[in-house]
């Protein structure tokens, strides 16, 4: 009998070592193609188990300097973060240090949100302002303000923005709820936020890679993020020098709770296995966390996304399916892309990090899912549409309008294989009015209000590169339509306002 259960043991384990490398060579496959076409940088990371089936960097670290990324880079993993504040918070409620139905304004007695629980701020049900809402207008006045948690609060109070709903009735994405539970954690430990992730996660978890942006002199494996600078050059740019996210990547970079950990795809392996194992939370709090909340009305929080049907527990995603018992977040920040899947019922692990906002990630995260459990769960993506407008910009500026009107009007009428887009020529059309090429600029936005005549902002834009451009008499003559059809287009009305009392 033994010799025949180690026989079938050993029969497992061969056909296991079989499945393992032909996924690797799939996922191998998959990524070289991502990495050949520009559509994936960073890394990426699949376990079963403590066991890495597959592992991989692809691209830079940092690109001026031609630094390839490496299984030890540390990537931003932007919202992803927010299960460690979720964990912080439940470790103290382990402790008995708080409750998760207490009050929040208990902890931070100024909040005149009174009837917030802990609880309403780890399930996304608080009905509170986010971040841009509250603060946006307060660096619109002040563009070197640097937001931290500690203006939460007083920012708050001179709001005085009602909640959006009574929470616990529903369920909205909220940043701030993260940053306010990360103050609650500092309260009640006595510790500052870095120090207690470090000491109470990271160290007994393994992750020696993992920290709180800013809180580590020696970084150097920290990758920078870069995005798009130019759409009609496709040139990338770091979020440092961008001026396109400098609010989120200088005035709110400081606000922590829903973002700033730094971690690499091995930290987060070590992550999944700790809490796998109640190494760093009992069994009894990890299942709430990992149970969908229900709403006051009794049905589940369902938020959905873009990886399929999901519930939400405790700082978690919960996604619905018959293929195992997973939970997951993502992260999206300027210049990062996370994808970070765990299966508690099989212990696969899934980790992509991206340090470029690359177009395949959503794709390669769907495909990498797929190999691994040998599914189409995720359909394949249709042949993708090009768009018009990016090669149209590109004639316009090499060979002049009258080149890139012909180039148009031979392609316009083919929807198989173009698309196009309002947003996108307006984009374009601003960025080359940004970067001075007038008579370019003039052009495309003339074709978007053409193109989009019921469209309130194609004329606002086409009146700023008139104005630019010295034509001010015409320019007047776009704000003037432009308000008309949206009055309350604001800055465009001051722009005319000043226009026509010269």
């Amino acid at each position: 009998m033994r010799l025949l259960k180690s026989a079938l043991v050993a029969c497992f384990l061969l056909i296991n070592v079989s499945l393992f490398a032909q996924n690797a060579q799939k996922l191998d496959s998959l990524f070289n193609v991502l990495d050949t076409a520009s559509h994936f940088n960073g890394n990426v990371l699949v376990a079963q188990g403590d066991r890495v089936v597959y592992a991989r960097s692809v691209g830079y670290a940092q690109m001026n300097e031609r630094k390839k990324n490496t299984s030890r880079s540390a990537f931003q993993i932007g919202s992803v973060s927010k299960t460690f504040t979720a964990l912080a918070i439940l470790q103290l409620a382990e402790k008995g240090k708080l409750r998760l139905d207490d009050r929040v304004a208990h902890f931070l007695p100024d909040l005149t949100y009174h009837t917030l629980t802990i609880r309403h701020l780890l399930s996304h049900t608080s009905g509170l302002p986010d971040k841009e809402e509250l603060f946006f207008p307060l660096i619109d006045a002040d563009t070197g303000l640097r937001v931290s948690n500690q203006l939460i609060v007083p920012a708050l109070i001179k709001s005085n923005t009602p909640l959006a709903f009574a929470p616990g009735s529903q369920w909205r994405y909220n940043n701030i709820g993260f940053a306010l539970l990360a103050l609650v954690v500092e309260k009640v430990s006595g510790e500052s936020f870095a120090d207690y992730l470090q000491k109470h996660i990271f160290i007994p978890a393994g992750m020696k890679d993992s920290y709180l942006l800013g809180s580590r002199v020696d970084d150097t494996n920290r990758v920078t993020g870069y995005l798009v600078r130019h759409h009609y050059l496709g040139d990338l740019e770091s979020i440092e020098a961008s001026k396109k996210v400098r609010r989120w990547s200088y005035n709110m970079r400081d606000l922590y709770g829903p973002t700033n950990v730094v971690s690499t795809a091995a930290d987060m392996l070590k992550f999944a296995l700790a809490l796998d194992t109640y190494k760093l939370l009992g069994r009894t709090l990890t299942e709430e966390a990992f149970t969908a909340y229900r709403l006051s009305s009794g049905k589940p929080a369902m938020p959905d996304g873009e990886f399929g049907r999901a519930a939400y527990g405790l700082g978690w995603f919960l996604p619905v399916n018959d293929l195992g018992k997973m939970v997951m977040h993502t992260g999206r920040e300027p210049g990062f892309f996370t994808f970070f899947w765990h299966d508690r019922k099989t212990r696969r692990t899934l980790i992509l990090l991206d340090n470029a906002e690359s177009t395949g990630f959503g794709y390669a995260c769907k495909e990498t899912f797929n190999i691994v459990y040998g599914t189409k769960f995720f359909p394949p993506e249709p042949p993708r549409q090009r768009s018009l407008f990016l090669p149209y910009v590109g004639v316009l500026l090499k060979e002049g309008a009258d080149a890139a009107a012909s180039f148009f009007n031979r392609y316009k009428g083919d929807t198989t294989h173009y698309f196009t887009d309002e947003r996108e020529l307006n984009e374009l059309g601003l960025e080359l009015l940004a970067d001075r090429h007038n008579e370019a600029a003039l052009e495309a936005l003339k074709l978007c209000t053409l193109l989009y005549p019921l469209s309130w902002n194609t004329y606002d834009s086409y009146g700023k590169a008139l104005l630019q451009s010295g034509k001010r008499k015409d320019a007047i003559d776009m704000y003037r339509k432009s308000v008309e059809m949206f009055p309350g287009n604001l800055p465009g009305k001051k722009i005319l306002e000043e226009l026509t009392a010269k």
